[in-house]
C-alpha cells in the first residue's frame, strides 16, 4: 500500500521514495489541537472500531487501550487478537470529524 497525505504522495525525506506498508491498522478517535504548531491531543484511551487492511482486504476490527502506558490491543470482530502479516505495519489514527475512506 502506498502512503498519501492530503492526496499527495508521502515521500521519505532521505530516500525520496514514497512510503509503503504491507499492513495498515486504522481507527478514529476524538481529538483537539492544543497549540499553534498543530499538535494534537488524542482520546485514544478506551475502545472503538476500525479496520485491518492487508492483502487487498479491509477487515472490520475492534481496538482497546486501558491506559496511556499500555499497548493498544487489536481484535477481529469475533474477539480473536490480530497477528499482523509479515512486513511493515502502518497504524493510522484519524480524527473522528474527518471523512474516513479507503482507496
Amino acid at each position: 500500500y502506498k502512503r498519501y497525505q492530503n492526496d499527495i504522495e508521502h515521500i521519505d525525506y532521505v530516500t525520496k521514495e514514497q512510503y509503503t506498508a504491507k499492513n495498515i491498522i486504522t481507527y478514529q478517535v476524538q481529538n483537539k489541537s492544543y497549540d499553534s504548531y498543530g499538535r494534537q491531543e488524542l482520546a485514544n484511551i478506551g475502545k472503538g472500531t476500525g479496520y485491518y487492511i492487508t492483502n487487498g482486504y479491509a477487515v472490520p476490527i475492534t481496538w482497546e487501550k486501558s491506559a496511556r502506558d499500555e499497548q493498544t490491543v487489536y481484535k477481529y470482530q469475533d474477539g480473536k487478537e490480530i497477528t499482523v502479516n509479515d512486513g511493515n505495519t502502518h497504524i493510522e489514527i484519524q480524527p473522528k470529524n474527518k471523512k474516513f475512506e479507503i482507496k
